[in-house]
């Protein structure tokens, strides 16, 4: 099993619509970016600030969505 299929069956037994996922991913990833140092708390607080009031992102999740995330960067042709 792929690290994505994973994440996707733990956000949807979270509670996620499967629709809503990757915009999820998107933030946390954004987040990431912009705060590379953020707590997995700090990020659980971030998301409820913007909406996410009933997700509450543990560690182990939080995790899957960084090493998909590299995953995916180095399969990508254009990684350097």
């Amino acid at each position: 099993m792929d690290l994505r299929k994973i994440l996707i069956d733990r956000f949807e037994k979270k509670g996620v619509e499967p629709v809503l996922i990757p915009g999820l991913i998107k933030m946390i990833l954004a987040t990431l970016e912009d705060r590379p140092d953020i707590t997995r708390g700090e990020m659980s607080e971030k998301l409820r600030y913007i909406g996410w009031n009933d997700f509450d992102l543990d560690e182990n999740t939080m995790q899957l969505v960084i090493a998909d995330h590299e995953a995916s960067a180095r399969s990508d042709p254009a990684f350097m």
